[in-house]
């Protein structure tokens, strides 16, 4: 008796990857998001806190008091307890308050 033809499954050995070949690639990613600015500098510059007091000329409370209120840009974390900001978004927001300022100087001249 003859045994019918059945098909048979060809099953791979399947690895779990590691935890290392799970971690995005993050060089790529950053030279994808510096070559997709238009126009930008090719790198991204971190801004520590001290650096983004002494921009934005306000004090640690207000800023996470802004950034919990929605008004001001989101950290990126760096590590366990270190964070940073990018600076092309804290330099756009000090252009949108000079923006604002503007605006509100032009709403109150009388014409």
């Amino acid at each position: 008796m003859t045994e019918p033809n059945l098909p048979t499954l060809n099953r791979q050995k399947t690895t779990t990857p590691t935890l290392r070949q799970q971690e995005p690639d993050y060089a790529r990613l950053v030279a994808v998001a510096a070559s997709s600015s238009c126009g930008a500098s090719p790198t991204i510059h971190i801004l520590r806190l001290p650096e983004v007091m002494k921009r934005v000329g306000i004090c640690r409370a207000s800023i996470y008091q802004h950034m919990a209120a929605g008004v001001f840009p989101k950290t990126i974390s760096l590590g366990a307890r270190s964070v940073g900001w990018l600076e092309h978004e804290i330099d756009a927001w000090l252009a949108a308050k000079i923006q604002a300022r503007t605006k509100d100087a032009r709403l109150l001249t009388p014409h």
